[in-house]
């Protein structure tokens, strides 16, 4: 998985930002979490944009072309509780994106975070609008996307979300 990020963080660093037309990183303070229905993520902090523009946590594309997504939440639970999974995946124009869903299951009492990515690239026309969704198996179990403010370092949000064009 280190390998992965790794690989990820390399192939995003070789696209030049500074040269891209498109882009938009974002990210969450807030705290989710979803029931068993699709429930849409709420990222509340727009890091950098260019041309792709958030709002209503719906993102609108500017221009046509394959966009670079990458969407990574920190999964946990604040408190132990039954066994349940949780899902993240992404939709464009309200049809889900195929093979773009990412899942972490938890087992009963475990206190354990971790990020998972959903990442790939996406072809999009211009005005097209994509949603991050999520839901959860049990939601008995609370497994949720966290945003930690840990004393005198800055946000872990409960998600980052980047595009590039």
């Amino acid at each position: 998985m280190k390998k992965l990020v790794l690989t990820l963080v390399a192939l995003v660093a070789s696209v030049s930002v500074a040269n891209a037309t498109q882009y938009l990183q974002a990210s969450s303070s807030v705290t989710q979490c979803p029931g068993k229905a699709p429930t849409l993520v709420e990222m509340d902090i727009v890091d950098a944009a260019n041309g792709v523009a958030l709002a209503d946590n719906k993102v609108t594309v500017g221009e046509t072309g394959p966009y670079l997504i990458v969407a990574a939440p920190q999964v946990g639970r604040e408190g132990g509780g039954p066994y349940g999974c949780f899902d993240l995946w992404l939709r464009v124009n309200g049809a889900d994106v195929a093979n773009s869903n990412v899942q972490l299951c938890q087992d009963e009492g475990s206190m354990a975070k971790d990020v998972i990515i959903s990442q790939g690239i996406v072809p999009m026309e211009a005005g097209d609008v994509l949603e991050v969704m999520m839901s959860a198996s049990n939601p008995e179990a609370k497994i949720c996307i966290e945003a930690i403010q840990p004393a005198g370092e800055p946000l872990v949000p409960a998600i980052i979300f980047s595009m590039i064009k």
